[in-house]
């Protein structure tokens, strides 16, 4: 993340968020909460996802994995993005849910930060 311009900073996000990425900062905050709620790897993941879809542009657009979750993270995610997440994002936070629970979702967030974000 930090190679290609990215920073992370450890505070609370708005509205008791886990985690939220600013794509005019390219600046992800995780909350200080999620490693109390043993969750730091998917919230970071997540906002990961998000950094890597901001590339090239600063405009957030979808990496098109050909990934599937478990059948439980799928059932999940309606959830999450209907009581959660506006309707003009959710294919984006959908994306980013799978990813996060790829088992080798590190693997594929660096490709994509390989393919899409020019290292500085």
């Amino acid at each position: 993340m930090l190679s290609h311009g990215f920073q992370i900073e450890v505070r609370q996000p708005p509205g008791g968020a886990y985690g939220r990425f600013i794509f005019s900062r390219k600046l992800l905050e995780i909350s200080p909460l999620v490693q109390d709620l043993g969750i730091t790897r998917p919230v970071l993941l997540h906002e990961a996802v998000h950094a890597a879809q901001s590339c090239p542009d600063g405009q957030l657009t979808l990496l098109k994995p050909d990934r599937q979750s478990s059948p439980v993270v799928e059932s999940r995610i309606p959830y999450l993005l209907n009581n959660y997440y506006s309707q003009d994002h959710q294919a984006l936070e959908q994306e980013a849910f799978r990813l996060q629970s790829q088992p080798d979702a590190e693997a594929l967030i660096i490709a994509a930060l390989e393919r899409r974000c020019p290292a500085r």
